[in-house]
């Protein structure tokens, strides 16, 4: 019976010692933070006047797909220009769910990233003013009471999990409140979402 039982038992062990192998390793593609964050699954911590940021808007609908995942945004508050586009980016925010669509943050990250010296403030309000109102959205200039509340409680939330994470540059990926995603350890997009869905699935392991 025993000897039976041994090529099974010696097959099982080397299944293992392959899965152990290829999961993704805390160290090099993930680090676990100090204090767990009360978050969605997925985060990806991001600014609009990053441009890997805005390349990486254009990978996040196959990175949901590949990994299985719906993936919720937090804006950083790093110094005062981010601070001034968290407060553009949390506008639309509050005013669609939570989920800005793919038109709406290009035109945003078009707005904080392609600047001109030839365009007037004056302008560049206009130009923000209409982003929002050609949605039928209120304008970062035009928020009520409530609507400023709103954002900047979500400000304040993003700074608190920024610190908390400790996170220097964007963009990054926190999963499960407590797991940060390493972005530049990864080759590929499916390399990437294959680290979020190991993740997204730790603990239930």
């Amino acid at each position: 019976m025993l000897k039976s039982i041994a090529p099974l038992f010696l097959a099982l062990l080397a299944l293992i010692g392959c899965n152990d192998i290829t999961a993704p390793q805390e160290g090099e593609k993930y680090t676990v933070v100090t204090e767990t964050a009360n978050t969605p699954d997925v985060v990806e911590i991001f600014s609009l006047g990053c441009g890997h940021c805005r390349n990486m808007e254009t990978l996040l609908p196959e990175i949901k797909k590949q990994a299985g995942v719906e993936i919720s945004k937090v804006h950083v508050t790093f110094n005062q220009s981010a601070q001034v586009a968290a407060y553009i980016y949390y506008t639309a925010a509050i005013q669609t769910g939570g989920q800005p669509d793919h038109a709406l943050m290009e035109e945003m990250f078009a707005y904080v990233q392609d600047r001109s010296d030839t365009v007037t403030e004056e302008q560049r309000k206009e130009k923000l003013t209409k982003i929002f109102t050609s949605r039928e959205l209120s304008s970062p200039f035009d928020l009520s009471e409530e609507q400023q509340k709103q954002v900047y409680k979500k400000m304040t939330d993003a700074e608190k999990l920024v610190a908390n994470a400790q996170i220097a540059s964007v963009p990054a990926f926190l999963v499960k409140g407590k797991y940060l995603v390493q972005s530049s350890a990864h080759e590929s997009v499916e390399d990437m979402a294959e680290t979020i869905r190991y993740l997204s699935t730790m603990d239930s392991k």
